[in-house]
């Protein structure tokens, strides 16, 4: 629950930030990318979808995407995506098989670096 949870609220911080910070729209640019974030077993999942400079998302799994973030279990996703550390947790959890990336890795470092810049 508390990972559908925090896909929602970064759905709803990235769609801010796509009609308020200028950076982000800037960032966004006219670049056309669906991003899923989901648990491997596909009961939890959310669609980010970005079309030229617009943002969209929808929940569940089963939607096509450019790349996918594929969670071994809800509990490490979320532990892993609001930890302090961020990258260095994301890349043990891959090493240790917790999560995998699934079509064009540089549309995933695309859309973290846009929700760094969301974030601060």
């Amino acid at each position: 629950m508390k990972f559908k949870l925090l896909l929602f609220i970064l759905a709803q911080k990235l769609n801010a930030a796509a009609k308020k910070n200028t950076a982000y729209r800037k960032h966004l640019g006219i670049m056309q990318v669906s991003v899923l974030i989901s648990t491997a077993d596909g009961k939890i999942g959310r669609l980010f979808i970005f079309d030229k400079g617009t943002f969209s998302s929808v929940s569940g799994t089963n939607h096509q995407c450019d790349v996918a973030l594929v969670w071994a279990d809800a509990g490490t996703a979320f532990k892993i995506m609001t930890s302090k550390t961020g990258d260095a947790d994301t890349f043990r959890a891959a090493a240790e098989g917790k999560v995998r990336v699934e079509g064009m890795v540089p549309y995933l470092q695309w859309f973290t670096d846009g929700v760094k810049l969301v974030m601060g």
